[in-house]
């Protein structure tokens, strides 16, 4: 929350979605696979441990060097980029666009999807280290210009002259996004309660096998038994295990 907000004086603010928490199960799936693999080498398993401590530090990466290299802490910037500028978001006439232009190139097209070649050699902004002492300046002349045409119309503008930029959309107009159908982001899973309803798929795709679930988000020990049985185990000790209270079954309905 230290890195997140509008800047100075302002109250911290939170990430919009909880980070430490997923990329924790992250960490500890990845840390299960590499003992698995150790295991399969050496016959030796171990004990795999991580904490949301971690997986929250872990994302710190760029603001950790920093403070490692210089001493100093960043603060919050807003969607602006510590080290390189124009590289955020910016307001149009209808919403708003996120603009990166990290290298020389990048910059002299933006200056040209502006209609604004002057800019690009103006020695306020010629170089990214002045772009840098005067982004304020710089913030405010784009944001005029940006103010007067559509997101799509700049989108388009800014992918004629090679500059990454994209609009800021709400999570409705993400998932309906052409390209999150097209990497099958959101699927339809028949829940054993809840009946059909959509969920976002898998993230990772494979050549080979079946990366797609159908499954709804499992109740309580619901597939308990399954799990086991998979693994060896036979009814008697399963039945064993739940009457000690080690595994939970799901009581059918």
């Amino acid at each position: 929350m230290g890195l997140t907000g509008e800047g100075e004086g302002r109250p911290p603010v939170k990430v919009g979605v909880p980070v430490g928490d997923v990329t924790a199960g992250i960490l500890a799936a990845t840390g299960a696979l590499a003992a698995y693999i150790e295991r399969l080498r050496t016959g030796l398993g171990q004990y795999v441990d991580t904490s949301l401590l971690e997986a929250s530090l872990i994302h710190t990466y760029w603001p950790a060097a920093m403070a490692f290299a210089t001493g100093e802490c960043a603060g919050p910037m807003g969607s602006a980029h510590p080290v390189a500028a124009p590289y955020q978001a910016f307001p149009t006439a209808d919403g708003w666009i996120n603009v990166g232009a990290m290298s020389e190139p990048t910059w002299r097209g933006t200056a040209q999807a502006l209609d604004m070649p002057w800019i690009a050699d103006d020695e306020r902004f010629s170089t990214n280290a002045a772009r840098m002492r005067n982004r304020k300046e710089l913030v405010e002349l784009m944001t005029a210009v940006l103010r007067m045409r559509s997101t799509d119309h700049w989108v388009a503008a800014f992918e004629r002259t090679g500059v990454p930029a994209g609009p800021v959309k709400t999570i409705k107009q993400a998932l309906e996004d052409p390209q999150t159908q097209a990497r099958d982001m959101v699927i339809h899973v028949d829940h054993p309660v809840a009946g059909e309803m959509q969920a976002l798929g898998l993230p990772i795709k494979f050549s080979h096998g079946n990366g797609m679930t159908r499954r709804g988000a499992p109740l309580y020990g619901e597939h308990t038994r399954e799990v086991l049985q998979a693994a060896g185990f036979g009814n008697d000790e399963i039945e064993t295990l739940a009457q000690a209270n080690v595994v939970h079954l799901h009581a059918a309905a």
